[in-house]
């Protein structure tokens, strides 16, 4: 495992399905560096509920619910804020990628993020 900082780089968004967000940048070597994160917000929801008739003008009701998930909302800003020609600082694995293939069949390799900053 070797992380790597990238700071104050611009970056390019390569691919954006609203499920997926890929962008490259140019690491220290000038090489090109393809990273990518899932922004789908996975979400789950609980709902119960009671209701009882005590009479025709008296009812009670209860109802409880819970709901979790999770948003990389900040992680987009941030990527979209260095496209549009920002410096922000990416914290990326060169060991450790993944190859990821595109809707419209391109493929990337996709190096592992551990923080997105700017």
């Amino acid at each position: 495992m070797s992380a790597v900082t990238a700071s104050q780089i611009s970056v390019t968004i390569i691919w954006d399905d609203s499920v997926v967000l890929v962008f490259s940048f140019q690491d220290s070597n000038n090489n090109t560096q393809y990273c990518g994160f899932p922004h789908l917000v996975p979400a789950w929801q609980s709902q119960s509920g009671k209701q009882t008739q005590i009479s025709a003008t008296v009812q009670s009701i209860t109802q409880a619910g819970v709901q979790v998930s999770a948003d990389p909302a900040t992680w987009v800003d941030t990527v979209k804020y260095g496209a549009r020609g920002n410096k922000i600082s990416v914290v990326y694995d060169d060991t450790i990628n993944v190859n990821y293939t595109t809707q419209t069949a391109q493929p990337y390799q996709l190096q592992q993020l551990y923080s997105i900053h700017g």
